[in-house]
Protein backbone atom coordinates (compact mmCIF):
# COMPACT_ATOMS: atom_id res chain seq x y z
CA UNK A 1 0.00 0.00 0.00
CA UNK A 2 1.32 3.63 -0.28
CA UNK A 3 2.60 5.92 2.10
CA UNK A 4 0.82 8.12 4.29
CA UNK A 5 1.48 12.09 5.76
CA UNK A 6 0.00 12.33 9.26
CA UNK A 7 -0.51 15.93 10.11
CA UNK A 8 -1.40 15.60 13.93
CA UNK A 9 -0.49 13.46 16.92
CA UNK A 10 -3.33 12.99 19.04
CA UNK A 11 -5.79 10.22 20.01
CA UNK A 12 -7.54 10.61 16.40
CA UNK A 13 -4.17 11.16 14.71
CA UNK A 14 -2.16 7.95 16.36
CA UNK A 15 -5.26 5.66 16.17
CA UNK A 16 -5.33 6.84 12.86
CA UNK A 17 -1.94 5.57 12.17
CA UNK A 18 -1.94 2.58 14.30
CA UNK A 19 -5.24 1.29 11.60
CA UNK A 20 -3.52 2.36 8.54
CA UNK A 21 -0.45 0.46 9.46
CA UNK A 22 -2.36 -2.32 10.18
CA UNK A 23 -3.84 -2.57 7.11
CA UNK A 24 -0.11 -2.41 5.29
CA UNK A 25 0.65 1.57 4.71
CA UNK A 26 3.73 3.19 5.73
CA UNK A 27 2.63 5.79 7.90
CA UNK A 28 4.82 9.37 9.35
CA UNK A 29 3.15 11.04 11.75
CA UNK A 30 4.33 15.02 11.81
CA UNK A 31 2.97 17.06 15.04
CA UNK A 32 3.78 20.16 16.37
CA UNK A 33 4.52 19.41 19.90
CA UNK A 34 5.02 16.18 21.31
CA UNK A 35 2.62 13.63 20.47
CA UNK A 36 -0.59 13.30 22.58
CA UNK A 37 0.53 16.56 24.45
CA UNK A 38 -2.65 18.95 23.71
CA UNK A 39 -6.87 17.91 23.97
CA UNK A 40 -5.97 14.24 24.27
CA UNK A 41 -3.98 14.21 27.13
CA UNK A 42 -5.94 17.26 28.11
CA UNK A 43 -9.70 15.68 28.58
CA UNK A 44 -11.18 13.05 31.28
CA UNK A 45 -10.98 10.33 29.28
CA UNK A 46 -15.29 9.36 29.55
CA UNK A 47 -15.81 6.66 26.93
CA UNK A 48 -18.96 8.30 26.15
CA UNK A 49 -20.72 12.01 24.89
CA UNK A 50 -21.97 14.10 27.92
CA UNK A 51 -25.28 14.20 26.88
CA UNK A 52 -25.36 12.19 23.31
CA UNK A 53 -28.67 13.42 22.60
CA UNK A 54 -27.23 16.67 21.96
CA UNK A 55 -25.59 15.37 19.36
CA UNK A 56 -25.83 14.20 15.31
CA UNK A 57 -26.13 10.60 13.88
CA UNK A 58 -22.49 10.25 13.01
CA UNK A 59 -21.11 11.35 16.80
CA UNK A 60 -23.23 8.76 18.08
CA UNK A 61 -22.73 5.69 15.51
CA UNK A 62 -18.86 6.46 16.06
CA UNK A 63 -19.03 6.66 19.64
CA UNK A 64 -21.32 3.27 20.00
CA UNK A 65 -18.53 1.45 17.74
CA UNK A 66 -15.53 3.00 19.63
CA UNK A 67 -17.16 1.89 22.86
CA UNK A 68 -17.81 -1.73 21.48
CA UNK A 69 -14.06 -1.83 20.77
CA UNK A 70 -12.44 -0.27 24.12
CA UNK A 71 -11.90 -2.86 26.59
CA UNK A 72 -10.40 -5.28 23.81
CA UNK A 73 -8.49 -2.58 22.65
CA UNK A 74 -6.74 -1.52 25.96
CA UNK A 75 -6.17 -4.88 27.06
CA UNK A 76 -4.25 -5.80 23.75
CA UNK A 77 -1.94 -2.51 24.29
CA UNK A 78 -1.63 -3.70 28.10
CA UNK A 79 0.15 -7.09 26.29
CA UNK A 80 1.87 -5.83 23.70
CA UNK A 81 3.54 -2.53 25.52
CA UNK A 82 3.16 -3.03 29.08
CA UNK A 83 1.59 0.36 29.74
CA UNK A 84 -2.20 0.05 31.32
CA UNK A 85 -4.59 2.37 30.12
CA UNK A 86 -6.71 1.30 33.22
CA UNK A 87 -9.71 0.95 31.22
CA UNK A 88 -12.27 0.89 34.10
CA UNK A 89 -16.19 0.15 33.45
CA UNK A 90 -17.29 2.48 36.14
CA UNK A 91 -20.84 3.63 35.13
CA UNK A 92 -21.73 7.31 34.85
CA UNK A 93 -24.29 8.84 37.37
CA UNK A 94 -26.22 11.60 35.31
CA UNK A 95 -28.46 13.91 38.06
CA UNK A 96 -29.70 16.06 35.29
CA UNK A 97 -31.30 16.36 31.82
CA UNK A 98 -31.72 12.61 31.74
CA UNK A 99 -35.58 12.97 32.03
CA UNK A 100 -35.71 15.07 29.34
CA UNK A 101 -38.13 14.55 26.19
CA UNK A 102 -35.02 14.36 24.12
CA UNK A 103 -33.06 12.10 26.26
CA UNK A 104 -36.42 9.63 26.75
CA UNK A 105 -36.21 9.98 22.39
CA UNK A 106 -32.78 9.52 21.89
CA UNK A 107 -32.42 6.50 24.60
CA UNK A 108 -35.33 4.44 22.63
CA UNK A 109 -34.07 4.73 19.28
CA UNK A 110 -30.74 3.19 20.78
CA UNK A 111 -32.17 0.78 23.18
CA UNK A 112 -30.38 2.71 26.16
CA UNK A 113 -31.43 2.48 29.82
CA UNK A 114 -30.43 3.32 32.80
CA UNK A 115 -30.76 2.26 36.55
CA UNK A 116 -33.06 4.64 38.66
CA UNK A 117 -30.44 6.16 41.47
CA UNK A 118 -31.13 7.91 44.52
CA UNK A 119 -29.07 11.20 42.64
CA UNK A 120 -30.20 10.69 39.20
CA UNK A 121 -29.90 8.39 36.23
CA UNK A 122 -27.00 5.55 36.34
CA UNK A 123 -25.54 4.71 33.14
CA UNK A 124 -23.54 1.09 34.42
CA UNK A 125 -22.20 0.17 31.30
CA UNK A 126 -20.25 4.13 30.68
CA UNK A 127 -16.45 3.51 31.35
CA UNK A 128 -13.16 5.50 31.37
CA UNK A 129 -9.18 5.14 30.36
CA UNK A 130 -6.72 7.01 32.11
CA UNK A 131 -6.21 8.60 28.70
CA UNK A 132 -2.32 10.02 29.24
CA UNK A 133 -1.55 6.74 29.79
CA UNK A 134 -3.50 5.14 26.60
CA UNK A 135 -2.05 7.97 24.64
CA UNK A 136 1.24 6.40 26.13
CA UNK A 137 0.50 3.35 25.12
CA UNK A 138 -0.55 3.84 21.67
CA UNK A 139 2.62 5.78 20.95
CA UNK A 140 4.64 3.33 21.59
CA UNK A 141 2.49 0.64 20.28
CA UNK A 142 2.62 2.57 16.81
CA UNK A 143 6.35 3.10 17.29
CA UNK A 144 7.10 -0.57 17.38
CA UNK A 145 4.55 -1.21 14.13
CA UNK A 146 6.73 0.47 12.28
CA UNK A 147 5.26 4.37 12.36
CA UNK A 148 7.84 6.98 11.93
CA UNK A 149 6.59 10.31 14.15
CA UNK A 150 8.61 13.45 14.07
CA UNK A 151 7.81 15.62 16.60
CA UNK A 152 8.05 19.42 17.24
CA UNK A 153 7.53 20.15 13.85
CA UNK A 154 5.23 22.97 12.58
CA UNK A 155 3.37 22.39 9.24
CA UNK A 156 2.38 25.17 7.82
CA UNK A 157 0.40 24.45 4.33
CA UNK A 158 -0.20 21.79 1.58
CA UNK A 159 2.38 21.59 -1.14
CA UNK A 160 -0.52 21.23 -4.51
CA UNK A 161 -0.11 20.06 -7.81
CA UNK A 162 -3.23 20.18 -9.75
CA UNK A 163 -5.77 18.42 -7.89
CA UNK A 164 -3.86 16.36 -5.55
CA UNK A 165 -1.05 17.16 -2.68
CA UNK A 166 2.61 16.40 -3.01
CA UNK A 167 3.26 16.83 0.76
CA UNK A 168 3.32 19.62 3.08
CA UNK A 169 6.03 22.41 4.20
CA UNK A 170 7.00 22.76 7.36
CA UNK A 171 9.92 24.49 8.94
CA UNK A 172 12.48 22.18 7.87
CA UNK A 173 11.66 21.47 4.72
CA UNK A 174 8.83 19.98 2.93
CA UNK A 175 8.15 16.50 3.41
CA UNK A 176 6.02 13.91 0.76
CA UNK A 177 3.74 11.05 0.50
CA UNK A 178 1.10 9.62 -1.57
CA UNK A 179 -1.33 9.91 0.61
CA UNK A 180 -2.11 13.19 3.45
CA UNK A 181 -4.14 12.88 6.51
CA UNK A 182 -5.28 16.60 8.82
CA UNK A 183 -5.91 15.25 12.38
CA UNK A 184 -4.72 18.32 13.79
CA UNK A 185 -7.03 18.99 15.54
CA UNK A 186 -7.82 22.44 17.10
CA UNK A 187 -5.16 23.47 15.01
CA UNK A 188 -6.89 21.87 11.64
CA UNK A 189 -7.64 25.15 9.83
CA UNK A 190 -4.35 26.78 10.36
CA UNK A 191 -3.63 23.95 7.48
CA UNK A 192 -6.40 23.38 5.31
CA UNK A 193 -9.39 25.59 4.04
CA UNK A 194 -12.21 23.54 5.18
CA UNK A 195 -16.04 23.78 4.86
CA UNK A 196 -16.45 23.97 8.08
CA UNK A 197 -13.82 25.89 9.73
CA UNK A 198 -12.03 24.34 13.07
CA UNK A 199 -11.63 26.27 16.05
CA UNK A 200 -10.14 26.02 19.74
CA UNK A 201 -12.69 25.82 22.44
CA UNK A 202 -10.65 25.83 25.94
CA UNK A 203 -11.86 23.66 28.69
CA UNK A 204 -10.08 24.00 32.43
CA UNK A 205 -9.78 20.98 34.65
CA UNK A 206 -7.96 20.14 38.24
CA UNK A 207 -7.39 16.96 39.50
CA UNK A 208 -8.20 16.01 43.39
CA UNK A 209 -5.53 14.27 45.55
CA UNK A 210 -8.05 11.40 47.62
CA UNK A 211 -8.11 7.71 48.70
CA UNK A 212 -9.94 5.18 46.16
CA UNK A 213 -13.42 4.49 46.50
CA UNK A 214 -14.21 7.85 47.72
CA UNK A 215 -16.14 8.21 44.71
CA UNK A 216 -17.51 5.07 43.25
CA UNK A 217 -18.48 6.39 39.19
CA UNK A 218 -18.37 9.00 37.05
CA UNK A 219 -20.49 12.01 38.52
CA UNK A 220 -22.16 14.58 35.72
CA UNK A 221 -24.28 17.68 36.59
CA UNK A 222 -25.05 20.79 34.48
CA UNK A 223 -22.16 20.15 32.17
CA UNK A 224 -19.38 19.75 34.68
CA UNK A 225 -18.21 15.92 35.80
CA UNK A 226 -16.19 14.44 38.38
CA UNK A 227 -14.11 11.56 37.44
CA UNK A 228 -12.71 8.48 40.00
CA UNK A 229 -9.35 6.89 38.83
CA UNK A 230 -7.93 3.83 40.28
CA UNK A 231 -5.67 5.05 42.74
CA UNK A 232 -7.86 7.91 44.10
CA UNK A 233 -7.19 10.50 42.17
CA UNK A 234 -10.19 12.51 41.11
CA UNK A 235 -10.41 14.95 38.01
CA UNK A 236 -12.74 17.44 37.98
CA UNK A 237 -13.67 19.46 34.58
CA UNK A 238 -14.67 21.26 32.82
CA UNK A 239 -15.26 25.05 31.26
CA UNK A 240 -16.30 25.98 27.85
CA UNK A 241 -14.11 28.68 26.61
CA UNK A 242 -14.14 29.84 23.27
CA UNK A 243 -10.67 32.63 23.65
CA UNK A 244 -9.32 31.37 20.69
CA UNK A 245 -5.50 29.54 21.64
CA UNK A 246 -5.07 31.23 25.12
CA UNK A 247 -4.04 28.44 26.86
CA UNK A 248 -4.01 30.22 30.73
CA UNK A 249 -5.63 29.42 34.02
CA UNK A 250 -7.30 31.24 36.71
CA UNK A 251 -7.37 31.00 40.21
CA UNK A 252 -11.51 31.46 40.23
CA UNK A 253 -12.26 28.52 37.94
CA UNK A 254 -9.84 26.85 39.77
CA UNK A 255 -11.82 27.56 42.90
CA UNK A 256 -15.26 26.87 41.20
CA UNK A 257 -14.14 23.25 39.83
CA UNK A 258 -13.21 22.43 43.37
CA UNK A 259 -16.32 23.88 44.80
CA UNK A 260 -18.63 21.82 42.40
CA UNK A 261 -16.46 18.36 43.54
CA UNK A 262 -17.08 18.87 47.39
CA UNK A 263 -20.73 20.25 47.03
CA UNK A 264 -21.22 16.64 45.56
CA UNK A 265 -19.00 15.03 47.99
CA UNK A 266 -18.51 17.32 51.25
CA UNK A 267 -15.38 15.33 52.34
CA UNK A 268 -13.19 16.36 49.47
CA UNK A 269 -13.16 19.39 51.05
CA UNK A 270 -10.12 18.85 52.93
CA UNK A 271 -8.78 17.08 49.24
CA UNK A 272 -5.65 18.65 48.04
CA UNK A 273 -5.66 20.27 44.64
CA UNK A 274 -2.78 18.68 42.82
CA UNK A 275 -2.82 20.16 39.48
CA UNK A 276 -5.08 22.52 37.02
CA UNK A 277 -4.65 22.94 33.29
CA UNK A 278 -6.37 24.05 30.40
CA UNK A 279 -6.55 22.31 26.65
CA UNK A 280 -8.14 23.18 23.45
CA UNK A 281 -11.04 20.79 22.15
CA UNK A 282 -11.15 21.13 18.41
CA UNK A 283 -14.96 22.31 17.53
CA UNK A 284 -16.12 23.10 13.93
CA UNK A 285 -18.26 25.94 12.92
CA UNK A 286 -21.23 22.66 11.79
CA UNK A 287 -21.06 21.29 15.05
CA UNK A 288 -19.48 18.25 13.51
CA UNK A 289 -17.05 16.19 12.87
CA UNK A 290 -15.10 16.12 9.88
CA UNK A 291 -14.32 12.82 8.45
CA UNK A 292 -14.41 13.27 5.02
CA UNK A 293 -12.14 13.18 1.70
CA UNK A 294 -11.02 17.07 0.79
CA UNK A 295 -13.27 18.39 -1.71
CA UNK A 296 -10.20 20.06 -4.09
CA UNK A 297 -7.59 17.70 -3.37
CA UNK A 298 -7.94 13.80 -4.02
CA UNK A 299 -5.45 12.25 -1.57
CA UNK A 300 -5.75 14.92 1.25
CA UNK A 301 -8.41 13.35 3.49
CA UNK A 302 -9.49 14.85 7.18
CA UNK A 303 -10.47 13.60 10.78
CA UNK A 304 -11.29 16.28 13.13
CA UNK A 305 -13.95 17.97 14.75
CA UNK A 306 -14.71 15.91 17.35
CA UNK A 307 -15.00 18.42 19.94
CA UNK A 308 -14.81 17.01 23.21
CA UNK A 309 -15.64 13.03 21.72
CA UNK A 310 -12.07 12.55 20.34
CA UNK A 311 -11.43 9.73 22.32
CA UNK A 312 -14.65 8.30 22.57
CA UNK A 313 -15.02 8.47 18.99
CA UNK A 314 -11.07 7.47 18.12
CA UNK A 315 -11.81 3.56 16.93
CA UNK A 316 -14.27 3.77 14.69
CA UNK A 317 -13.03 7.58 13.04
CA UNK A 318 -9.56 5.82 12.75
CA UNK A 319 -11.55 2.65 10.98
CA UNK A 320 -13.65 4.59 8.88
CA UNK A 321 -10.97 7.08 7.59
CA UNK A 322 -8.56 4.08 7.01
CA UNK A 323 -11.49 2.67 4.50
CA UNK A 324 -11.65 5.98 3.05
CA UNK A 325 -7.86 6.04 2.05
CA UNK A 326 -7.63 2.36 1.21
CA UNK A 327 -10.44 2.18 -1.72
Amino acid sequence: MSNCLIIGGGIIGMMSARRLTLEGASVTILDRRECGRESSWAGGGIISPLYPWQYDNLTNELSFASQAMYADLCAQLLEDTGVDPQYVKSGLLMMDEYDSTEAMAWMEKYSVSYQSHEQGALFSGIAQVRNPRLLQALKADIVAKGVRIIENIKVNRLVVGSNHALGVKTQNGNYYADNVLVCAGAWSSTILDLESKVFPMKGQMIVLKSKPNKVKHIVLDQGRYIIPRKDGSILVGSTMEDVGFDDSIDTDTKQSLFEFAYQHFPDLNNATIEHHWSGFRPASASGKVILAKHEKFENVFINTGHFRNGLNMAPESANRITQLIIN
